[in-house]
């Protein structure tokens, strides 16, 4: 089996293993089947594969609980800076990734690159993300990415299994519900905090492409 990158735990598996336990408790006869008898190195491969697969179903929902709250925002944080909105950099870095972007996309002289089309946009923000990979610059960027993703994995996951809840225990397990339904609120408020470090991280980086990290000499 090959091994899972940190956004493949964090962002899928995680996920999927909290999706599983839940259910596991809910339902106590097919949670000793996912068991089994013994723990073995076999069942906790199976166990791995049946979490990747969960988590991928969680995300679905995840993609849909994302795509509302930033729609509540005014969309992602990668787009903020296009709109104007938010304070994920100051007026001189603005200033200064709108000059590196124009001449990344070779513009004419005078176009103004925070004024393309949404999906221009988004081009030109891969484009960035593009532009740190080869750069050893990742490893924060990719924490918070897989921090994201994890929290709106576990967002999914518990708001999934609170209305699992309701449906196979009734209205008396309100209370679980209701505890699963907080614990998905402080997910979504921690996925938030992860999606704005992590539009801030990529443009800070791509501003530092090209520059000496600390320690090595000009």
């Amino acid at each position: 089996m090959r091994q899972f990158d940190f956004y493949e735990f964090t962002g899928v598996i995680a996920p999927g293993a909290v999706a599983l336990f839940g259910i596991a408790i809910l339902f106590p006869e097919l949670g000793k089947r996912l068991q089994g008898q013994d723990f073995t190195v076999g069942s906790l491969g199976l166990f791995l594969v049946l979490a990747y697969v969960a988590g991928h179903l969680v995300q679905a929902l995840g993609n849909a609980l994302e795509w509302a709250w930033w729609k509540v925002w005014g969309g992602w944080p990668t787009e903020w800076l296009r709109m104007g909105k938010g304070n994920l950099l100051s007026d001189p870095q603005r200033e200064q990734l709108r000059s590196r972007v124009a001449t990344l996309l070779a513009l004419p002289v005078g176009e103004d690159p925070f004024e393309l089309h949404k999906k221009s946009w988004m081009a030109v923000v891969r484009q960035i993300d593009a532009a740190v990979q080869p750069a050893e610059r990742r490893k924060r960027i990719e924490t918070f990415n897989g921090n994201y993703g994890l929290n709106r994995g576990i967002a999914a996951s518990l708001s999934a299994l609170a209305i699992l809840t309701l449906v196979s225990r009734g209205c008396e397990a309100w209370l679980p519900a209701l505890l699963l339904v907080i614990g998905g609120c402080v997910a979504v408020y921690r996925m938030d905090r992860f999606g704005r470090h992590y539009g801030r991280e990529l443009f800070v980086q791509f501003l530092s492409v090209g520059e000496p990290q600390r320690g090595q000499s000009r």
